[in-house]
């Protein structure tokens, strides 16, 4: 696993997951998979829908101990199986009508790497105004990206997932 980079418009991270491609590459697009592991330990994945084509959409709504803290949403630009995705991936608040709404661009690659594993490379990239105008999502970003790969790994392996 190579070190988190942060250069504050994009995020990069590195991780083997003993799963295969096929598997890790579900995991990001089936949403009883995602649900195990799509939100940081310290949120609640409330409902999920995910429509898993080009131009379609991703909708994840999260709260923290039963109160909404709003939801990501984005809209998939290129499904490569089991290679390539590509989707803008928004936080929407809890007042999107206020503004509340930046949009961003994730890139998941993945390689096979040895028998039953699978090298993922993520890059998320256009953080500039998260950055500047919600500085305590942006700065969780890396740690909880590192926590969702994680569990991204058991729930792509068919291992439990303990969220909290």
């Amino acid at each position: 696993m190579s070190q988190p980079e942060a250069s504050g418009t994009a995020v990069r991270l590195e991780r083997i997951l003993p799963a295969s491609p096929d598997r890790v590459f579900r995991a990001f697009l089936d949403p009883d998979l995602m649900r195990q592991w799509i939100a940081p330990d310290d949120l609640d994945v409330d409902r999920i829908s995910v429509d898993a084509r080009v131009g379609g959409r991703v909708e994840v709504w999260h709260s923290r101990q039963g109160v909404s803290t709003g939801k990501f949403e984005g809209r998939f630009v290129r499904i490569d199986p089991p290679r390539e995705l590509v989707y803008h991936w928004a936080f929407v608040g809890t007042e999107p009508e206020k503004g509340e709404y930046y949009d961003t661009l994730v890139t998941i690659r993945l390689q096979p790497s040895g028998p039953g594993q699978t090298q993922v490379s993520v890059v998320h990239e256009r953080l500039a105004e998260l950055r500047r105008e919600v500085p305590h999502v942006y700065h969780r970003l890396v740690p909880g990206w590192e926590n969702c790969l994680d569990k991204l790994g058991r729930a792509a392996s068919g291992a439990p997932v303990d969220s909290h």
